[in-house]
């Protein structure tokens, strides 16, 4: 359905002047729950501090919220011809998600993290010496991959038909006609032994140049997938399991006495850490021996899970359990949660998978409700979108905690360090170009004809050296079994195990 008739002219294009409020408060408001959310979780050390890099979180998030709803802005300005240049809105956003990513998140990340209040300049300069090493590489890495594979490599079809002019019963459209047998190679349409037309396909390639900022939206979204496949994969597993879990495990109300009794064993836990502590010493964040910084991320887990524990405690003694309305909450958060992932692998594994798909399954889903209320589309589709980002989310959390490859940076309410902040950041800014790529690729029908389509499905998709993971859905293929596996051995063994418990780390 059309939101409104377009009623406003600007640069010689009609606009959409319901589409262009709606978008605008919509930018608003999400700029809006961004700050509420920076407020909402960061932690009272950094309160009246660090400035620069709580703009950075606001303007990110804000960012990546609105790369996500820009694809039912899409839809809406290709079915209202609302005016909107989105093909250049597109490379707008995406410049910027490249920019943050390579240049202003990890500036201010090495900044936050050379702790230094005495020598600010010194924090300056440590900062920018890894930064323009950044740069330096990236920057690189992009000019010369796009002057030796600066073009996409389209497959294309060339059609050639004769027709028998003599015949007295020629269809309309020869190219278009299904009814043709193959004869030798050859589709031949007959009629009474007498050969109608014949049509011929060679299949070929359309060598096209692609623009600088095009190949480094491809760039990014390439080395994004990787994150992508790993982070959401373990994601989309981890995430219904380990809220369902929290629900079973929900504090319980317990007595004064085994109040005192947990209390001890939380303390005898943080006593051992702070051995730990000692030993590593303040700079072992940035040791570059591998054993040191293994026992580093070790002791950032069992810290989050003494203080996750301690919470619990606490919980079930001052407060008789917690309040019953989030309890329930959290209990249908998982099962919802659930539903999303089971029918993200469905959807995947039917409509992307299978060629052709047997069905439209979310699209239709999709296309239905834009065609009741053009909201309730948008809602639908964000929501889908917004569980990939926070299975992202949980994805590298959940790598952290098993496998102390990575530090682990946990969002907690009122808790929350401008680190982990950055770098929770930094992995939504790098991945935004995958999710966009991968929500064209699995939304293909609602998302037909649009700007992103046409950057996404057919440019970057088809460029040259990255072209074959895509033509052969190597990444999607990847994220399914990274989330089987993951499933399976979540279910197997589905409890954190605190580290250094038993070890003498």
């Amino acid at each position: 359905p059309r939101l409104a008739e377009p009623l406003a002219r600007a640069g010689g294009a009609m606009v959409n002047v319901f589409l262009l409020v709606v978008t605008i408060i919509m930018t608003i408001m999400l700029a809006l729950a961004s700050f509420y959310f920076l407020v909402y979780f960061q932690s009272e050390d950094d309160r009246n501090v660090a400035y620069g890099p709580k703009v950075t979180v606001v303007f990110g998030l804000t960012l990546t919220a609105v790369t996500v709803l820009m694809m039912p802005l899409d839809v809406a300005n290709r079915i209202t011809d609302g005016g909107f240049p989105m093909e250049t809105m597109w490379e707008v956003v995406f410049s910027l998600h490249a920019g943050m990513a390579i240049l202003v998140v990890p500036f201010m990340l090495f900044y936050y993290e050379a702790e230094d209040p005495e020598a600010r300049v010194w924090r300056w300069w440590t900062a920018l010496k890894y930064e323009v090493v950044t740069c330096v590489v990236m920057i690189t890495l992009w000019i010369v991959l796009w002057f030796i594979w600066g073009y996409a490599e389209i497959p294309v079809a060339d059609y050639i038909a004769t027709i028998n002019t003599t015949a007295t019963d020629i269809p309309f459209d020869c190219l278009g006609v299904s009814q043709f047998a193959d004869v030798n190679g050859t589709l031949v349409l007959t009629q009474g032994g007498a050969a109608l037309c014949t049509r011929v396909i060679n299949w070929g390639i359309l060598r096209l140049s692609v623009t600088p900022v095009i190949y480094l939206m491809g760039l990014c979204s390439f080395l994004g997938w990787w994150l992508f496949v790993l982070f959401v994969g373990v994601g989309l597993a981890a995430l219904p399991i380990d809220l369902l879990i929290e629900f079973n495990t929900r504090p319980q109300p317990i007595d004064l006495q085994e109040y005192a009794k947990q209390k001890m064993i939380l303390n005898e836990r943080a006593q051992k850490l702070l051995e730990v502590a000692s030993k590593l010493g303040p700079d072992a964040h940035r040791s570059q021996d591998r054993r040191t910084r293994q026992t580093y991320n070790k002791f950032k887990q069992a810290v989050y899970f003494l203080e996750k524990d301690w919470e619990k405690v606490k919980t079930a003694y001052k407060e008789r359990g917690g309040n019953p309305i989030k309890t329930c909450f959290a209990g249908f958060l998982g099962v919802l949660s659930v539903g999303l992932s089971v029918s993200w692998i469905i959807h995947v594994l039917i409509y992307v998978l299978i060629v052709p798909p047997p069905s439209l399954m979310l699209n239709s889903l999709f296309i239905e409700l834009d065609n009741v209320f053009a909201l309730f589309g948008v809602i639908a589709y964000g929501l889908y979108s917004f569980y990939l980002l926070f299975c992202l989310l949980k994805g590298n959390m959940k790598a952290g905690l098993r496998f102390f490859c990575i530090p682990i940076h946990p969002m907690r309410v009122g808790a929350t360090l401008m680190n982990s902040m950055l770098f929770n950041l930094w992995l939504l800014q790098i991945t935004s170009f995958a999710l966009t790529q991968f929500e064209v690729t699995a939304f293909a029908a609602y998302t037909r004809f649009t700007a992103a389509h046409n950057i996404f499905g057919f440019q970057i998709e088809y460029l040259a050296g990255f072209n074959w993971f895509f033509d052969n859905n190597i990444f999607i293929y990847l994220l399914i079994v990274i989330c089987m596996l993951t499933g399976v051995y979540l279910l197997a063994f589905p409890s954190d195990k605190r580290a250094l418990d038993d070890d003498g780390d």
